[in-house]
């Protein structure tokens, strides 16, 4: 998977996350309207799919009802737990089902026949459990901000955004790794 494809995967949650900082009633509602735009539109379209799509859809719906339109306290103090939360939640879930999110993604990249290799299937686990773990960090990160909000706000989403990008820089090292592993596997095999 690319970098630039995670980028578009994760783009609801990108822009939520960017619009939101400062957490200003205003930004808070514009966030989280274009987010849930974006994700119908990208569901909509099949740019979007699984279990990632489908934890947008059901958080992105709640956070309409609760914070853009009831304006609930504790929902918009714990909503960066909640999202990051969420996305963890989802990951783990996939991965319990047997069907790692990272998988219907990896798809597009590989030749139909290797999609039920034990290879392409175990990749798609460990890219999975490395978003597991970005997820959990930036849902501890969001814990944190509870406990110590002194700490200056672009602090902690300069940490998040470090996670975040430590995420995409695996998964695209890992998967080019895994394509040269199969070109060596086919050349040796002809």
């Amino acid at each position: 998977m690319s970098a630039i494809k995670l980028l578009f995967v994760f783009s609801p949650w990108i822009v939520f996350w960017i619009i939101t900082g400062g957490h200003s009633p205003l930004r808070l509602r514009i966030g989280i309207c274009a987010a849930a735009v974006m994700i119908v539109v990208m569901g909509i379209t099949r740019l979007h799919r699984g279990v990632i799509l489908w934890t947008g859809v059901g958080f992105f719906s709640f956070a309409m009802v609760s914070v853009a339109w009831l304006m609930n306290v504790w929902v918009i103090h714990h909503l960066g737990i909640l999202a990051s939360g969420s996305l963890f939640l989802a990951t783990l879930f996939s991965m319990l089902i047997g069907r790692p999110f990272t998988e219907d993604y990896a798809r597009e990249k590989v030749p139909i026949e290797l999609w039920d290799h034990p290879n392409f299937i175990r990749s798609c686990f460990i890219v999975t459990t490395a978003w597991g773990l970005v997820f959990l960090a930036n849902t501890l990160v969001n814990v944190a901000k509870l406990y110590y909000p002194d700490f200056n706000e672009w602090s902690y989403r300069g940490v998040e955004f470090a996670i975040i990008a430590s995420g995409i820089v695996f998964t695209k090292v890992y998967s080019e790794r895994a394509k040269r592993k199969r070109a060596t596997a086919v050349l040796s095999q002809t």
